[in-house]
């Protein structure tokens, strides 16, 4: 499968966000979908963000750990924590519902918009599919200080996260065995 960084695509509520206001970060990854298939933003959306993550499934434990010790130390700040679980699945998305940490704005077959705000930063995600692709973006706006560190500390991951939850989301929402034998991922725009 062939991941490849893109431009948000502009008729999207992505797009809407990005355009409503200064952003520190904007990006996107878009791969075709295989043959005739057809895939729903909403079950794409589930699916990758069943574990987003690039943990492997035998660490899923410490991962369910270290949400829950976020969870304690971020809530004082008012950031919102993790509910997802390695033992739980997560639901279709659906508008005024939540998705793994963040809140659902938008849930149609085209576009999923997802995201958050607290006293650092607010950021969006979305689902796309669109005329044989699926796209996976976000836009991120700091608020201060705090927003920026935290902004500098994933930044250098951001691409190679992108890449690979579209990568997993799209292979399982086809029926794929999740792997990444032979795959390639380009960065060109």
């Amino acid at each position: 499968m062939q991941i490849a960084s893109c431009l948000i695509p502009d008729d999207s509520a992505l797009a809407r966000f990005r355009d409503s206001g200064e952003y520190k970060h904007a990006e996107a990854a878009a791969a075709p979908i295989p043959g005739d298939q057809k895939v729903d933003a909403r079950e794409l959306a589930r699916l990758t963000m069943d574990r987003p993550s690039l943990t492997p499934e035998r660490a899923f434990w410490l991962i369910d750990v270290w949400t829950r010790v976020q969870a304690l130390l971020v809530r004082p700040f008012g950031v919102k924590p993790n509910t997802m679980r390695s033992t739980r699945e997560q639901p279709l998305p659906e508008a005024g519902g939540r998705l793994g940490p963040y809140e659902v704005f938008e849930a149609t077959e085209r576009e999923v918009l997802l995201g958050d705000a607290d006293t650092f930063l607010e950021h969006r995600m979305s689902f796309i599919v669109a005329e044989g692709k699926a796209f996976i973006g976000v836009v991120l706006r700091t608020k201060n200080a705090g927003g920026d560190a935290y902004w500098n500390q994933v930044r250098h991951n951001q691409t190679q996260i992108l890449h690979e939850s579209l990568r997993r989301g799209l292979t399982r929402a086809t029926g794929g065995v999740d792997g990444t034998e032979g795959h390639q991922t380009t960065t060109g725009r």
